[in-house]
């Protein structure tokens, strides 16, 4: 899926809307890239990077492909699978979108020091690229169909070890299976992130907004909300979303135009870039906190958000904020109590969606994994025939038995035995989530991004019209 301007597709029955630019800027030199990254500036990256890397953590990225063989991704992308066709999906060469995703994710730099390109906000991470679309390249349209749906996305993302799954695309609208998919990635302590959408309307239903899901808005250099982000009182926080310079596959993009562009890199704006800057950050907070629950990771970024000035904080959360902007250092250092296991969400609702179906639901299939053999089928139909008949029998000595004491004690015998283990019964199975209330904390006083740019264009007119992700 390239950068364009019309990027609608279908996904398990819901609209999905994919990658835009705004009017993407000309490719820069790897110097030049550095630079430009102007929310790693705002972030006190390199004081960042001194805390957590997201070592040992890896991010799954449902979208199109991801090029591994980019300069600033080489030996970070994982095989990962394309959901078409159960092909690796660490190469890619007619989509970019899933390459720039992962590079402000887990981009580590080239050149001497890797002091040059780009540089995600967890260079240590790992990215597992999970590619929904069956069809590649080209503009984004309705009889594009996707190859999977989100559900079958996530779960296999978790079963493959994901820490945190990336979603910078929009459902349309959150299925039955989208909710039991993001319970089971709970259940597993996996955050799972979206963007809100880049139409400028109100977004209540994505998968996102399901119990368990972070829908992240987007927003400028001085922390105000982007204006064309989708604002929903299911969000969660705001990112940077404005002028957000990306990775290219293949060394080349296509513009708003449908032109093709050389360069390695591009400037663009949308939550496409805040649902992966989410993302990377999460992966930071996994690493340092790595015995936390998705929600108390949640927890601690709601608890540290910047809150841009002229915001009443005292009204957050609220549908274009959320809870605040992005604060990824401070979500590392504060001191923030771990809180409930569930975090800001509805532990009921979490365990309900959970005992739907998602704690049952069968592995997906490693990638590059062989399928087994008629022989391990054959035993398996064995145990089980054995394992009836002994069943059987044994429900045949009860039966005699009973009878034999019911005969000799006229007083009636002992009864109906007890059956352990029922759901809320005795031997009942322990509960994924806890019902533990969220510990609501005062935001307290909030500080400007350290090192803050001046806003200068940014925040001003809107550079082009688009659909959203």
């Amino acid at each position: 899926m390239r950068f364009t301007q019309t990027t609608l597709r279908a996904v398990g029955g819901a609209a999905m809307v994919g990658a835009l630019v705004l009017g993407t800027a000309p490719a820069a030199s790897a110097d030049a890239t550095r630079k430009g990254q102007w929310q790693n500036e705002a972030f006190t990256i390199d004081a960042t990077h001194k805390i957590a890397t997201g070592k040992g953590v890896t991010v799954a990225v449902l979208d199109d492909g991801v090029d591994g063989n980019h300069p600033d991704l080489k030996g970070s992308v994982l095989p990962g699978e394309r959901c078409k066709d159960g092909q690796p999906a660490n190469q890619e060469v007619l989509d970019d979108h899933g390459t720039g995703m992962a590079s402000l994710i887990a981009a580590h730099g080239h050149g001497p020091g890797n002091s040059q390109g780009m540089l995600g906000i967890a260079p240590d991470a790992k990215i597992l690229p999970v590619d929904v679309y069956k069809v590649e390249g080209g503009s984004i349209e309705d009889d594009h169909p996707s190859a999977c749906t989100y559900g079958k996305a996530i779960r296999y993302a978790v079963d493959q070890g994901a820490d945190v799954i990336s979603i910078s695309n929009s459902s349309g609208s959150a299925t039955v299976d989208d909710t039991q998919a993001i319970a089971y990635a709970n259940a597993h302590n996996v955050v799972v992130v979206q963007s809100s959408g880049n139409d400028g309307t109100i977004n209540n239903g994505d998968l996102g907004s399901a119990p368990g899901g972070v829908l992240v808005g987007g927003s400028n250099q001085n922390g105000t909300p982007w204006e064309d982000e989708n604002y929903s009182k299911t969000l969660m926080f705001t990112a940077p979303a404005k002028d957000i310079t990306v990775a290219t596959a293949n060394g080349d993009y296509m513009d708003a135009g449908q032109n093709k562009v050389k360069g390695d890199y591009l400037t663009t704006s949308g939550t496409s870039m805040s649902a992966a800057i989410a993302s990377g950050t999460f992966a930071l907070l996994k690493q340092k906190f790595p015995d936390y629950t998705a929600g108390q990771l949640v927890n601690r970024v709601i608890k540290s958000t910047y809150i841009a000035k002229g915001v009443d904080k005292a009204k957050l959360p609220d549908e274009y904020h959320g809870y605040g902007d992005l604060s990824p250092y401070k979500a590392l250092t504060a001191d923030i109590p771990k809180g409930g296991e569930s975090g800001p969400w509805d532990a009921a609702a979490l365990s309900k969606a959970d005992k739907n179906g998602t704690g049952n639901a069968s592995p997906s299939p490693a990638t590059g994994a062989a399928a087994s053999d008629s022989s391990d089928d054959d035993s398996s139909n064995t145990l089980l025939y054995v394992g009836i008949g002994a069943g059987v029998l044994i429900v045949i000595v009860l039966i005699v038995v009973l009878a034999t004491r019911k005969k000799n004690n006229n007083s009636g015998g002992p009864g109906n035995p007890g059956s352990p283990g029922g759901w809320g019964g005795p031997g009942a199975p322990q509960q994924p989530y806890q019902n533990q209330p969220y510990q609501q904390q005062p935001y307290g006083q909030q500080q400007p991004y350290p090192q803050q740019p001046p806003a200068g264009p940014y925040g001003g007119q809107q550079q082009g019209g688009h659909q959203g992700y």
